[in-house]
């Protein structure tokens, strides 16, 4: 009967045998390879010598070791094949993605801790922010991971301002002939210590690759346009940055991929008080900026002025000016941000959450009149009927409508305020708010466990989007302590000579690794002619046929046309 109990058959006593592939069979079923009687189970007999089964037990200290062994080894696997993904095998077939590495030494770097994109990236003791990643392909509904990210946590050190263009002129030269994908790997050399950080997630539709490219080579292009321009604001360097992005992309194979891309540029500044700026404050390069304006003009008023003679004056009296404006300056943590897409960063401050990006959506109404105005349509909340975003990187085909320009923010961090930034993708924000994502995670102050607790609950939520959740916590008291001192901040003609920034180590050991020597790294004829040749094969890959119909196939695909030409023919008729 229902719910009573078999009197000579106990659960615990029932044997089992597992099989090689992993099932586990009943003793007596068909399917077991021996059926063991339950009589014939008893203790094991000892040997001299031997202790009993108790004893040798682990104790909980080594389940706890083999668990973590267990855990390490899983993740040097994952990243392994990570790796693997990206560099490819020698002998087997190459994704464009590979073939361009061998060139580009940027492309090739490895995947860092926590798959970090921009390669191993490890804080240090001075490091006022802590940075946590967790990532989740959602198998249920996504059959690939089309997200990245990268992170560092010592981008380059604030340029100190120049005064005069020419100064300006120079150093642009002396970078342009040292950019960051020609540095040479010398020995001797280590990297200065920022505390700036650079953090960024792309997530991709349509492939991999335009995500997989920005996760190697946006902050490259930003740090390289952060030398060449040290009196340009941030937000415009963001900019740049990102329409260089798009405008390489472009040129690359795979027009098809895209990305939307959330950014966010974490260092320190001396700034002055202004009532120009809603932040209260702006940065002495600013300030370099309009003094070299300045100088000038009146330059050229003396050129034009013969009776002028001319003079260092102006010069002077801009140095002058910056000088006077160091002894007003404070040292002030920035934040800032761009984004393109519907990928988000949002802060902490106090409690409340502060959204810190624009959702790029069919269904903004100011999107929608752009795109309009620009020659397109907004169907179902899509660009024509197919991209639910209006901005993004890549997306070759539709760069008419969908531009690659971001939207930027400008942030002071309060360090009595301000308590962690999030960045993901949306989808984590399809099915959480801001508010709620910040309630989430507050208490929770190790990085790591808040991300993978916001990466949990969006699929609890029944998500079915791809995952990936940056989560960046600020240390409150190394916050006040590096306002104290000059970290992030160069000085003039103070710079270590040994000292380069974290991206020229990483990517010059890259170089060093991949075997990619400077002069084929500089050598703009071979670089061409191979990008080119990547880019006919994957055209050609693109306009290749499927693969043959069986007859049964040809014969339904036959009885298909022919029906669709007689339809055709009868309507043709009845015109």
């Amino acid at each position: 009967m229902f719910g009573k109990k078999d009197k000579d058959v106990d659960s615990d006593s029932i044997p089992s045998h597992t099989s090689t592939d992993g099932n586990l069979n009943l003793a007596g079923s068909p399917n077991s390879p021996t059926a063991i009687k339950t009589n014939d189970l008893s203790p094991k007999s000892e040997t001299p010598g031997q202790k009993p089964s108790e004893d040798n037990a682990p104790s909980p200290k080594d389940e706890q070791k083999k668990r973590r062994s267990s855990s390490a080894k899983a993740k040097e696997i994952f990243t392994q094949a990570k790796n693997s993904l990206m560099h490819g095998d020698k002998d087997g077939p190459q994704t464009p993605m590979q073939k361009l590495s061998k060139t580009d030494a940027a492309l090739s770097v490895p995947q860092g801790s926590l798959n970090n994109s921009a390669g191993e990236s490890r804080p240090t003791p001075n490091s006022s922010f802590l940075v946590g990643v967790t990532e989740d392909k959602n198998k249920k509904c996504r059959r690939t991971m089309e997200d990245t990210h990268s992170y560092l946590y010592n981008f380059l050190g604030t340029p100190a301002p120049v005064l005069t263009d020419n100064a300006l002129t120079q150093k642009k030269s002396l970078e342009d002939r040292n950019s960051l994908s020609t540095v040479p790997s010398e020995p001797g050399h280590h990297v200065v210590e920022t505390d700036n950080g650079y953090f960024a997630i792309f997530d991709g539709h349509a492939g991999t690759f335009a995500a997989e490219w920005c996760g190697k080579k946006l902050h490259i292009l930003l740090e390289d346009l952060m030398r060449k321009y040290p009196n340009t604001p941030v937000p415009e360097l963001l900019d740049q940055a990102y329409t260089s992005a798009d405008n390489q992309l472009e040129k690359l194979p795979l027009k098809n991929s895209g990305c939307t891309a959330i950014t966010a540029v974490l260092r320190w500044e001396d700034r002055v008080p202004t009532n120009n700026s809603a932040t209260g404050s702006q940065a002495i390069a600013a300030l370099a900026a309009a003094a070299a304006k300045e100088a000038e003009k009146n330059e050229k008023k003396d050129e034009t002025n013969e009776a002028t003679p001319r003079s260092n004056s102006t010069a002077e009296a801009a140095a002058a000016a910056i000088q006077e404006a160091k002894t007003k300056a404070t040292r002030q943590r920035v934040l800032y941000t761009a984004n393109v897409g519907d990928a988000r960063i949002v802060l902490c401050r106090n409690g409340k959450a502060l959204r810190l990006s624009y959702d790029h959506k069919g269904m903004d109404e100011n999107e929608g009149k752009r795109i309009t105005k620009a020659g397109g349509l907004i169907l179902n909340n899509r660009v024509n009927g197919v991209l639910a975003v209006t901005r993004a990187l890549g997306d070759s085909y539709l760069k008419d409508l969908v531009t690659g320009h971001p939207y930027t923010t400008e942030t002071v961090i309060q360090p009595d305020q301000d308590e962690f930034l999030i960045l993901a993708c949306d989808g984590l924000w399809d099915v959480c708010s801001d508010q709620e994502a910040v309630d989430l995670v507050r208490n929770v102050h190790d990085p790591q466990q808040a991300s993978k607790a916001l990466v949990d609950h969006a699929l609890a939520r029944f998500s079915t989007d791809n995952l990936s959740v940056m989560v960046v916590r600020f240390d409150p008291n190394k916050l006040q302590q590096n306002t104290k001192i000059g970290i992030g901040v160069e000085a003039e003609g103070d710079k270590d000579k040994g000292a380069i920034s974290e991206v020229e180590m990483i990517v010059s050991e890259a170089r060093r690794h991949s075997g990619i020597g400077e002069e084929a790294a500089v050598s703009d004829q071979d670089s061409e002619e191979l990008r080119q040749m990547v880019i006919r094969e994957a055209e050609t890959e693109e306009e290749e046929p499927g693969p043959e119909l069986t007859p049964e196939g040809k014969g339904e695909a036959e009885k298909i046309l022919s029906s669709k030409q007689e339809d055709t023919e009868m309507k043709s008729e009845g015109s």
